[in-house]
């Protein structure tokens, strides 16, 4: 209570100050142009401390909003087989810690067939520290599977409830390939699978990640953010391209 009302009292200082400032400047600016020759001297070094005064006050402003949580939201459009046939919504909300959260929510619309899949994971300075993967295939639940980080590694539980540790570090997963382009990785965590599949490099900008049943998806990559993702779902072509 008291830091509180210790920042409302300076606020007002400070508001105290800039009103007198504008009704100085105001003040000299209406005066007759005869006070301004002869006092030339006065009014420049005045009008410089207010411009002084003014930047400071803005570059404080704008540091301080930096320092707030930055988010980023990626808007992807589905097509299967050259049509529009759904979305991707993908949002990194990171914190002044370095910590950072990644949701991926995708809506898919095959023929008789309605795919929901929702991505979640929550980063620390040192590495994943949770995630969540659920898919639903015409409102029936087909995938679920949570990952928790505990001293030494971490534990699975899949939708059977089964719980299995992995005991090794995560650095990056395949939740962070939108916003993050994985520079020098061999190998992601599959948040989906519950498992560590194999990524390389195919050129500058693209990448391949294979997965168990041999399916390719394919990443590229524009100023570190993914542009397009090609892959195959329901023996069908799919793109997800990255809306303007």
């Amino acid at each position: 209570m008291d830091k509180e009302i210790l920042n409302l009292h300076s606020n007002s200082i400070k508001i105290t100050i800039q009103v007198s400032f504008n009704f100085i400047f105001a003040y000299l600016y209406k005066m007759n142009s005869l006070f301004l020759n002869t006092n030339k001297r006065f009014f420049k070094i005045l009008l410089g401390t207010l411009i002084l005064v003014t930047l400071t006050s803005s570059y404080k402003s704008t540091k301080k909003d930096v320092a707030k949580d930055f988010t980023q939201n990626l808007n992807y459009t589905v097509y299967v087989s050259g049509s529009k046939r759904g979305t991707l919504h993908a949002q990194l909300i990171r914190s002044i810690d370095k910590s950072f959260k990644i949701r991926l929510e995708t809506n898919i619309h095959f023929p008789f067939t309605n795919v929901l899949s929702l991505i979640q994971v929550n980063y620390t300075a040192s590495g994943l520290e949770s995630a969540s993967s659920f898919k639903k295939i015409n409102n029936h639940v087909n995938e679920q599977i949570n990952l928790q980080k505990t001293n030494g590694g971490y534990i699975l539980t899949n939708d059977a409830g089964q719980k299995n540790r992995i005991l090794t570090q995560i650095p990056f997963s395949v939740g962070r390939l939108y916003h993050h382009e994985p520079l020098g990785m061999k190998e992601l965590f599959s948040e989906r699978l519950g498992a560590f599949v194999p990524i390389k490099n195919l050129r500058e900008g693209e990448y391949e990640l294979i997965q168990p049943d041999g399916k390719k998806n394919v990443f590229v990559y524009r100023y570190g953010i993914c542009t397009e993702m090609r892959t195959e779902m329901m023996a069908c072509n799919v793109r997800f391209v990255l809306s303007e």
